[in-house]
């Protein structure tokens, strides 16, 4: 079967993989020059398998007035009167009761679960390096109210056979002993040891490679996808804005925030939203942390990826193309400088960050045939887990096509 990957983000160039191990003639396409342009190029670089929790929950339903009132900078809500964004948003609302919560961190654990295994049965098969290290993670909690909040996730992750361990503040000094000159405070810590880390840019880029040349997966990158046609409601080709159609049996969409432009062809676009971030990468400096940290009060997410050091951070809904707003930057340089004083002052080959990550109200990717087109499925919606999540949604995906 002739399948064509729509998208080539960690998501996409995983499906490409995986489904030409399979035997199926697959053609990878992107708009952008090369795989990893997008979300990939900037993500937070952490691999979190045991930290799948969805973004509705019941903390964030409390924290809402705040947010929408403009109180905390580490989010950013842009109400605009779209039926599909307002319906979104009343989904994520339904899913930020205790109860739904849970299931979605539970499904959301299990594929990342399958991602794991996934990402071992590659690194055994492929001679690619992409800074992949196991470095273990910290969440670092800012008082015992939140840490103790936070016990009741740690003991059903460990029902599932998840390691995450509750650690005081001089015991995470000892896991991470940069947390000693760390300027936000820190009443405790979850520590999980077995989280990874990794550039996904570099990942996308050298596993392009690897299916190209062992299991003969096509490129067309450079060319944007308008949308399909179809023979008697099945999918015969894909439609580009600048070449001619490719004709294909099958096709996979994982277009991260492009996948809106296809709305008119997927209804599913329409139940996915862009989430806006960013990131700063400099050179590694010493005394920067090692280990992985988020910041729970401030929604920093840190990581020392080979050579450099990294903060991701914030989540502005509702402001899909903005691109990159530099008032919404200084404030996680602002946040970064705060806590690690040092570590992000203007340095010469610093490289800044904007992207969006396409999410689902339940922070739940779609992994399903389109209801539109037969012959088309859906792999997207992973929010800010794309990567984590990538390997194991393309196995699923395989499983479905199959």
């Amino acid at each position: 079967m002739h399948i064509a990957v729509v998208g080539a983000g960690a998501v996409g160039v995983a499906s490409a993989y995986l489904l030409s191990r399979a035997g199926h003639r697959v053609t990878l396409i992107d708009a952008q020059e090369e795989p990893g342009r997008g979300a990939s190029a900037g993500n937070a670089a952490q691999l979190s398998w045991a930290y799948g929790d969805a973004m509705a929950s019941p903390a964030l339903l409390k924290h809402l007035p705040a947010i929408l009132a403009g109180r905390d900078p580490a989010f950013r809500i842009r109400l605009r009167l779209d039926p599909d964004f307002l319906l979104w948003g009343l989904r994520f609302l339904a899913n930020m009761s205790a109860q739904r919560w849970w299931s979605n961190t539970q499904d959301i654990l299990r594929l990342a679960a399958e991602s794991r295994q996934e990402m071992a049965l590659l690194l055994a098969e492929a001679d690619i390096t992409f800074d992949y290290r196991v470095a273990g993670k910290l969440h670092l909690y800012p008082n015992i109210a939140n840490l103790s909040a936070a016990r009741p996730a740690v003991e059903r992750k460990k029902a599932m056979g998840i390691d995450q361990r509750m650690l005081s503040r001089l015991e995470a000094e000892a896991v991470e002993p940069a947390l000693k000159a760390y300027q936000g405070e820190i009443a405790g810590a979850v520590y999980t040891p077995d989280d990874a880390l990794g550039d996904a840019a570099i990942f996308c880029r050298q596993l392009t490679d690897f299916a190209v040349r062992t299991y003969g997966v096509s490129t067309a990158f450079g060319n944007t996808v308008a949308g399909f046609e179809q023979h008697r409601g099945r999918l015969s080709a894909v439609r580009f804005t600048d070449r001619a159609p490719l004709a294909v049996d099958a096709a996979v969409v994982t277009a991260g925030p492009q996948i809106r432009s296809l709305a008119t062809s997927l209804r599913e676009a329409r139940e996915i939203q862009p989430v806006s971030g960013y990131s700063l990468t400099v050179p590694w400096c010493r005394g920067a942390p090692l280990v992985s940290l988020t910041d729970v009060k401030r929604k920093l997410a840190f990581a020392a990826i080979g050579n450099r050091f990294r903060v991701a951070g914030l989540a502005d809904l509702g402001l899909p193309g903005a691109g990159f707003a530099p008032d919404r930057f200084a404030v996680l340089r602002e946040a970064a400088n705060t806590v690690l004083p040092g570590c992000f002052g203007q340095a010469e080959s610093e490289q800044c960050w904007a992207g969006e990550r396409p999410m689902t109200p339940s922070s739940r990717p779609r992994i399903a045939p389109s209801r539109n087109i037969r012959g088309i499925y859906i792999n997207a919606g992973h929010g800010m887990l794309g990567w984590t999540l990538a390997l194991g949604s393309a196995r699923r995906l395989v499983e479905l096509i199959a």
